[in-house]
Formats: structure tokens, sequence, C-alpha cells
């Protein structure tokens, strides 16, 4: 089978042999690596050969020696391209090799065959993914796919999101359209790991279904320069990889400014009809405009990119828009007329003294706003270094409270805010021919906050089986989320002939606010707009911090986490290539619940235990048998044990219910409202408590497990590859 992005690789006259192949992926890496085999007009190896590898948009210049056994090695190398190659050996003559181009995460082999006259190959692109001299490596062993530049300019996307362009690996799924939702390898979307720049990406918490920490991409498909998806790679660099790996890497400035202005707009009506004639009213319009430049600050040594983008949707919720009370010919008729809403609205401000709002909806809009910079620094041949700031601010309105048999009053409605502000630096360096490391230190800020259209208790006035809703709902009257989160990372690969070593670590510190507190403003429900008139509660509910500080209810509490890893790659001969390693990862938590002495006796187990020290050793094997056949055909495989993180939220909650932080009062009945002289008021500073006592006073405790571990997954494939030519 022949594809337009396959590489050919032609027979030159003048004796030189090249080929192009994508190695493994050395993992959480935001860089490109190249390797190769020089060999004499006799097939001997060429040892001491100068490999000269020049990205010729930057004048980047690294450079390599070959060993004895005539291989070369470079690592951290920008991705894309063009590179230039040059191979020089004393007797043996030069080779130039044009238009050589290195993929994310991938190591690009070019081998070459000296014959003593200068050869020149023509441009050839190396380029990753289901198509061409990836799927035919000696290193290929997993699973996985790379999406570069040109496709994510060439493809159509609507959303203009990471998931329309990582689905082209077929072990992508979208689970979920409207919430854009993946899953990998049929595991849980919150177990995928998506890092950009090297920076964790993914929603760690685990509150939001796209993977992303915001409901809107965080960052511009305009700056990314290349994809990589890992379904099963068995590098032990990878780490959280229980779903898929995606990682993603921003485009760096070149010695000529190049930019772009750009801008998108769409309206619902534009949209086509489904399989039943009817066109899904999912907004009413978007528009996204921004701009790029990039360029040099000094030729060939200092680079900057920068971007701006803005985004304003306006959008329907058809939750709310399609229902409405009798006579209003909403497309959903609820069983509650206009006159009984203004008959709740009249008593709420004349008998009560507040505005508990109308069924006018508010304008459903959305905007986004992010902006990036990134810096290039060449420091010499030997040292790389990179720097990046990204900042994403969005807002999400919400409207909540209506179904076939409730309506609510704006009063009830809420809007979502996140802020997410990045840092990181890289230095990629080759110490020796026979060394190199990379290194990688990032920072993010994020924080997501409801912000509630008022101030009051959630109140629910039931006519007939139906009900009409306002005030502050009551998840939203508490509701703030802040992390802070500290990543390293270290790999050093060192080159011994046929062997390749790597070794290093990483390091993660997480620290969580989390604040979600129902019912701290109070919740009532009334039997009738009558019992609402005169003030008779049929249930009341309200959470009382125990320390009178609100703050002291959220879960605040941080985890490291310490991994470490060890690989060698084997080059047995010229058909087998093994991969053995092993990686360590450890769980540190840094504070305990507090301790709840009567709960902890009761059900026998302390509710101040964590996942502490919990730590997995996860081995890994790959190989690959090239067999010596007419056309490319290989035997790849491998077998590994991945460790992943399970969403902070699940692990948050011991320390936001630890049964002494808060005390709820539930009055479920009209016999304890009216025993406990329950009345409604407004003020959220003045909530009853049941005649001043604790009546009807409950706790509520989460315990974790002390050996519950981290998730983790093993993963196994076994691939037979071969080309199929003619015109299959």
């Amino acid at each position: 089978m022949t594809h337009p992005r396959c590489l050919r690789v032609s027979k030159l006259t003048l004796g030189l042999v090249a080929a192009l192949a994508a190695a493994p992926v050395f993992a959480q890496s935001t860089s490109a690596g190249v390797a190769g085999l020089v060999t004499s007009s006799a097939g001997q190896p060429v040892p001491n050969a100068e490999v000269t590898i020049t990205h010729v948009e930057s004048g980047t210049v690294s450079r390599a020696i070959t060993d004895a056994s005539g291989r070369y090695n470079a690592r951290g190398l920008r991705v894309g391209g063009p590179y230039t190659i040059t191979i020089t050996a004393s007797g043996a003559g030069n080779t130039t090799r044009e238009g050589v181009y290195l993929n994310l995460d991938k190591v690009n082999q070019v081998d070459a065959a000296l014959g003593g006259d200068l050869a020149t190959l023509g441009t050839v692109q190396a380029i990753a993914g289901n198509y061409g001299s990836a799927i035919f490596s000696a290193n290929k062993m997993g699973t996985g796919t790379n999406v570069t530049r040109e496709e994510i300019e060439s493809l159509p996307s609507i959303n203009r999101n990471l998931q329309d362009y990582v689905r082209l690996d077929p072990r992508v799924a979208q689970t979920d359209k409207a919430r854009n939702e993946i899953s990998i390898a049929g595991q849980n979307p919150r177990y995928n790991a998506i890092r950009v720049d090297g920076i964790s990406t993914n929603d760690a918490f685990g509150l939001e279904s796209n993977s992303l920490p915001t409901p809107r991409q965080p960052f511009s498909m305009d700056v990314i320069d290349e994809i990589s998806v890992d379904v099963a790679n068995y590098d032990v660099a990878i780490t959280g990889g229980t779903g898929g790996v995606i990682n993603a890497v921003t485009k760096s400035g070149t010695n000529e400014f190049h930019g772009s202005v750009y801008g998108t707009y769409r309206e619902n009506d534009w949209s086509g009809k489904n399989q039943n004639g009817i066109r899904p009213q999912l907004f009413d319009n978007e528009a996204t405009y921004g701009l790029t430049l990039g360029g040099p600050v000094v030729k060939d040594k200092l680079f900057f990119f920068a971007n701006y983008e803005k985004y304003k949707g306006k959008g329907v919720f058809t939750g709310a828009s399609g229902y409405g009370p009798t006579g209003s010919g909403a497309s959903n008729i609820v069983g509650v007329s206009q006159a009984q809403v203004d008959e709740i609205v009249d008593i709420s401000r004349n008998v009560y003294g507040f505005d508990p709002g109308t069924l006018a909806l508010p304008a459903l809009d959305s905007e986004s706003e992010e902006k990036g910079i990134k810096i290039d620094w060449n420091i010499s041949d030997k040292h790389r270094a990179s720097f990046r700031y990204g900042k994403s601010e969005q807002e999400t309105a919400n409207l909540n409270g209506f179904s076939a048999t409730a309506l609510s009053l704006n009063s009830y409605h809420y809007t979502r805010n996140f802020e997410l502000e990045t840092y990181t630096a890289q230095l990629f360096s080759d110490w020796t021919e026979k060394f190199s490391t990379e290194a990688k230190v990032s920072y993010r800020d994020y924080s997501a906050v409801r912000d509630a259209a008022s101030q009051l208790p959630a109140v629910g006035v039931r006519i007939g089986n139906n009900f009409v809703n306002f005030g502050t709902e009551q998840s939203t009257q508490a509701n703030a989320l802040r992390t802070e989160t500290w990543n390293a990372f270290f790999a050093a690969n060192l080159y011994l002939d046929d062997h390749t070593l790597k070794f290093g670590g990483d390091y993660e510190d997480n620290d969580i606010f989390n604040l979600f507190a129902q019912r701290v403003f109070g919740s009532y429900n009334f039997n009738s707009i009558a019992d609402y008139r005169n003030n008779r509660p049929a249930s009341y509910r309200y959470s009382q911090s125990t320390s009178g500080n609100i703050d002291d209810i959220a879960a605040q509490w941080g985890m490291k986490n310490v991994g470490l890893f060890l690989q060698d790659t084997w080059a047995v001969n010229s058909n087998l290539t093994l991969t053995f390693g092993v990686r360590y990862d450890e769980p540190m938590v840094k504070n305990k619940p507090q301790y709840n002495a009567a709960a902890s006796t009761t059900f026998d187990v302390r509710n101040d235990e964590t996942i502490d020290g919990n730590g997995l050793l996860q081995p890994r094997f790959g190989f690959n048998y090239t067999f010596d056949a007419d056309r490319p055909t290989q035997l790849r495989g491998g077998v590994g044990l991945f460790q992943g993180a399970a969403a902070s939220v699940w692990l948050s909650n011991p320390y936001s219910n630890t049964g002494l932080a808060y005390t709820d009062y539930n009055f479920s009945s009209v016999n304890l409202v009216n025993s406990n002289g329950i009345a409604f008021t407004p003020d959220i500073n003045n909530q009853p408590r049941g005649n001043g006592t604790l009546n009807g006073a409950t706790q509520s405790v989460d315990f974790v497990d002390k050996d519950l571990g981290q998730p983790a997954v093993w993963k196994a494939n076994l691939a037979f590859d071969t080309e199929l030519r003619g015109t299959v």
C-alpha cells in the first residue's frame, strides 16, 4: 500500500544508502532526536565520523561522533525541521542529508554508507504516524500516533480542540461529543495524561469531562507544533499512562519573522439537521480571533514566539429555554402558571424583603482569553534552553434547576470562572558524544470558582407535583477550587555501542484547596405557596462550620509523587532490538485528615489514613524483529505495567468530611421543622439551628483504606507489519 506521506528510499549511484525510521519515544519529552549507523562502502562501521545536525530555519547546530561500532546519537533537538545532516569521515568522504524532519518524542534514524565522494540526497520527510517508515523501525514496539503541524493545518476542526486531532489514532474514541470526552484504549477519560511543553494540562482534580482543567481548551491550536499520542509505550519515562498519554509541543521562533492573524465565526443555523429532521439548538453564535508572531531576537541565538486568542460564545441552554410555565409556548410545559410564579416573587419581595429574580433567562454567554510567549535560546552547540509562559481565563454561565417538573428563577443560576497560569523552563544538553541530558521544571496555578447570582438560601416551593426553585443553589453556596503544582523531570542517555542506557526521575508537588460546602446558606422546601407565605417550611437543612470560618470546611492538603526509572535498549543485531526497563513511583501525602476518634472507634478504621508510601514497581519490556525480506516486514510487541494517578477529588473527601469541621442540621419533615421552631429567613448569616440545640445535627465522615494504591494497568501488544505493494 502506498500513500503520499510514505517515505520512499531511492538507490543512489554514488553509493549512499540512507534510511529514515521513527524510533522509540523518550517519553515526557518535548524534543526530538536522531540516531544512525555509518558504514563504509564495504559495509564496515566507520568510527570517529563527525555528524553535524543543523536546524536550517534557526541555525541551531548539534554535533555527534560515531563510536567504535559506527553509531551516533543526538537528543534534545527542536521538533520539526527542515534539518541538514552532514556526516564527515577522514578517508571516507562526506555525506549530506537535507530536508530531514524530526518528530516529537521520536528518535529519527539516519543511516549512511560513505562512498568516498560527496553525495547529496534530496529532500525527504520522515513523518511518524500511521504510514511510512514510522511503522517499519527496529525500535517500533508499542502503539501510538504522531500528528504533525501540516496535518493540524490541513484537517478540518469545528471545535478547534485537541480532541479532534488525537482521534487520528483509531484507539481514541469520543465517548461524549457534547462534553468533548475521549477514551483511549477503553480506559476512563480521567486516566488520560495531557501535557503541553512538558506541563501537565489535564484535569488533575477530576471535575471536568474533557480531561482538561477548563470547559474550553486552555491553549490555542494555532500555537501547537506537533502532538503525540501514546497508547502503549514501554519507555520507562512514561508516567500517568493508565489511559493514554497526549504530549504536545508549542511552536518556536526562527531566523525569519512569521505570524498569523485569524478568525472564525459560526451560527447554529448553519449546522445540519439530525436523522429526525431536527436541528439541535446548541448555541446561537460564537466567534474566535487571534494572532501569532515569532522571530529572532538575536539571529541563530535567541528567538521568541507569542500568541493571543479571544473567544466569545452566545449560547442557548436547551434545558432552560426548552421549559416554561403553562401558556408560555415553550416546547416543554411545566405544570406551573405564570401567575403562580408571580405570586412567589411577590411574597419574596413584600413578605421577606428580597428579590428572587424572574423566569427571564440571562444571556448564556461564554468567554475565554488565552495568551503566551515562548523564548528559545541556543546557548552553544551543546546546550539549548527554552522558557514559556501561558495564561488562560474563562467564564461560563450556567442555568440550572430546570426539568420536566421544575422551573428556576434567575437568582438560582451561577457563573463558573477559571484561571490557569503556567511557567516552564527546559534545558537540553549534549555533555559528550556519549552522554546527553534533558531537564525540565514547571509551575502551574489553577483556580475554578462558582460565582452565584445571589447570596440567599436555596428555596424550593412545591406546586402540585412541580417545583419553583430560587435563591443560591445549594452546591454553589461555597464552591471554590485552587491547586498549585510544581513538576521537575530529568532524563539522561548514555550511549555504549549496542546499548543505550536511560535513567532519571520525575517529581510532582501538588497543593490543593477545595471548598465544597453544601447548604452553608441554608436550604428550604415548602409544600405550597400558602406555606411559603405563612413561613411553614416542610424541610430544612443547614451546614455550619464548627470554627465559624467557612474556609475550615475546605479540604486543604497536598501530595507529592517521586518517580525513578532505568532502562536499557539493546541492539542485539541488525534484526533484533530489545528494551528492558523498570520504573518506581511512590506517593507522599503531606498532611493527614483531622482525626475523629468517635468515628474511627465505631468503624474500627482510622479516618486519618492516607495512601502515603504506597509505591509501585513497574517492569516494562519491548521487542522488534525485522525480517530479511524484499519488502519491509517486522514482528513487534511488548508488555508493561503503567501507574497513573487517581483524580484528586476521589482522595479529597476524607479531608472535607472529617465529621469535625462542620455540623449538618437536617430537619426532614414538617413535624421536625415545627417542633424545632424553624422559620425561613433570607439572611444567610442568621440561619436557624433548631431551638439553639444540636437537634437534627449529623456528621459525615469519609475513610480511605491505607492500602489503597494509585490506579495501574498492565498493557501488552503484539503486531506483525508488512508492506503491501501494487495498487492495494
